[in-house]
């Protein structure tokens, strides 16, 4: 058997031979995993190459707007009325001051041809009061004269007896002309049971019959006074103190006969302006148009019912054409008037037209609150704004969406290069490019005026030169080996080749 010595010895033994192997394979194992990783870090990175160009860098602002005509405007009805005619239809060209609708409200028609019997009414009442004034004239120019004058009893006798005869003739005067309208009256009252006139013409002949007899009563009720004026010169010797009495009595009338004409010539005015005011209603129911333009919208039929408000039609200046801009607070603050800006139809290839920023609303708006319900949290007031085409395209369609880019600034004729290609994780801006050896190497740039999909280059780089676009699947490092994409092509990759 073995002694305790020589089983010491054999479990070293042991021992000995193991480490030694598991020594050898782990040696093995690193060279192995040197060897793989120095061939992959030769094999060369297949990067995409950009190529730096001149061109413009802008900065703008993006927005969405509608589509209008120059003082589009929509006409609404001015009261409730009745549709008569529609004079045009969508798409007629309209000068200003034509008629585009007729509309009827027959009681205002009835009330004008109420206010004009009220007119004459009050001419004739006016033309009255004046002849009370002259007569009052007369009256107290008479008395004034007879009271300068020696009385002469029989004199004044033979006088008041000239005026009674003269107010007998006025009242058969008054007589024949009440006689003539009664005669014309019967011939209207004729003609009205055929139909033949209109009926407020008849009226009118009762209202001038009503006139001549209060006319005659008037003519009847001086004679009356004239006669009682004659008795009582008769009846008794006229004394100075009478007379002045009369000259009293003779301006008082005066001064009361030319404070009628006065009432009387106010209230026809009054009336004047009340019936200005109902002709200038009647000419709203003639709805011409305010400008020159198109037809680009009829919302009225013929025969319709309208109420105040409602919306008859809408128009258009094509010579102008507008883009209506409901602007965030942001945005709002960078929008200066004139500004460039440029017009796109949104959709595919579409056509860019050039215009400029008209107006800009001074203040934001909050959106309108919606019939019983509470302001949304979310919504957000905008700041309204307009854009002008510079000239009319006579395609873009009014009330359509259309995209409008505002240049706030703008670098022309400089080096430009994709954003993506730019690295900021150091202290200034670099790209990466391939050296002379195909390896790359960082180089810092000055930027300037930075786009959404340009970046001005004010250094570090020369035109036609290529920058390497950092792959996002391997971070690059300087002096590993990379070569363009279109030599070097990988089955998996999903990168464009350079450009150019």
């Amino acid at each position: 058997m073995m002694d305790l010595r020589q089983i010491k010895q054999f479990k070293s033994g042991v021992r000995f031979v193991a480490l030694s192997g598991v020594l050898a394979v782990v040696s093995t194992g690193g060279w192995l995993i040197y060897s793989q990783t120095f061939n992959q870090a030769a094999q060369p990175l297949a990067v995409r190459l950009l190529t730096v160009k001149r061109g413009n860098v802008e900065l703008v602002i993006n927005e969405s707007g509608t589509v209008e005509l120059g003082g589009q405007q929509q006409l609404k009805s001015p009261g409730e009325v009745t549709v008569d005619r529609v004079l045009v239809k969508v798409g007629d060209r309209v000068r200003v001051g034509q008629k585009l609708l007729v509309l009827r409200n027959p009681q205002r028609q009835t009330n004008l041809e109420n206010q004009q019997l009220e007119i004459r009414k009050q001419q004739l009442k006016l033309t009255r009061s004046r002849q009370k004034v002259e007569e009052a004239k007369e009256k107290l120019a008479a008395a004034q004269k007879e009271l300068k004058e020696p009385l002469n009893q029989q004199f004044l006798i033979r006088k008041q007896e000239l005026i009674l005869e003269r107010s007998r003739q006025k009242v058969e005067e008054a007589k024949e002309k009440l006689a003539t309208a009664q005669q014309k009256l019967q011939q209207l009252e004729i003609l009205d049971q055929k139909g033949f006139i209109p009926a407020n013409e008849l009226q009118e002949q009762k209202e001038q019959i009503r006139n001549a007899e209060f006319a005659v009563r008037d003519a009847q009720s001086v004679v009356n006074a004239e006669i009682l004026e004659l008795q009582r010169l008769q009846a008794e010797k006229q004394r100075p103190s009478q007379l002045q009495d009369q000259v009293i009595e003779a301006q008082s009338e005066l001064q009361e006969a030319r404070s009628s004409v006065n009432t009387d010539s106010s209230e026809l005015q009054r009336l004047q302006v009340e019936r200005e005011s109902i002709q200038e209603q009647l000419q709203n129911n003639i709805v011409t148009a305010p400008i020159a333009g198109k037809v680009l919208d009829v919302q009225a039929k013929d025969g319709d019912g309208v109420k105040p408000g409602d919306v008859l039609l809408t128009l258009g200046n094509p010579a102008q054409e507008l883009v209506n801009l409901q602007l965030s607070t942001l945005n709002a603050t960078k929008v200066r008037v004139k500004q460039k800006a440029r017009i796109k139809v949104i959709g595919p290839d579409a056509k860019s037209y050039q215009g400029q920023v008209k107006s800009l609303y001074p203040q934001a708006i909050a959106p309108d609150d919606n019939p019983g319900s509470s302001r949304s949290q979310s919504a957000q007031a905008k700041v309204p704004a307009i854009v002008q085409l510079d000239e009319p395209t006579g395609t873009l369609i009014p009330g359509s969406q259309v995209s409008v880019e505002i240049i706030q600034e703008q670098r022309q004729n400089v080096l430009t290069l994709d954003p993506s290609a730019i690295e900021r994780s150091e202290s200034k801006p670099f790209v990466w490019i391939r050296d002379d050896y195909g390896k790359a190497q960082k180089r810092p740039i000055t930027l300037g005026l930075e786009g959404a999909t340009h970046v001005e280059v004010r250094s570090g780089l020369r035109p036609d030169e290529h920058v390497i676009l950092p792959p996002p699947e391997t971070p690059l490092k300087p002096g590993i080996p990379v070569v363009p994409q279109t030599s070097f092509p990988t089955p998996s990759s999903n990168i464009s080749p350079v450009q150019s």
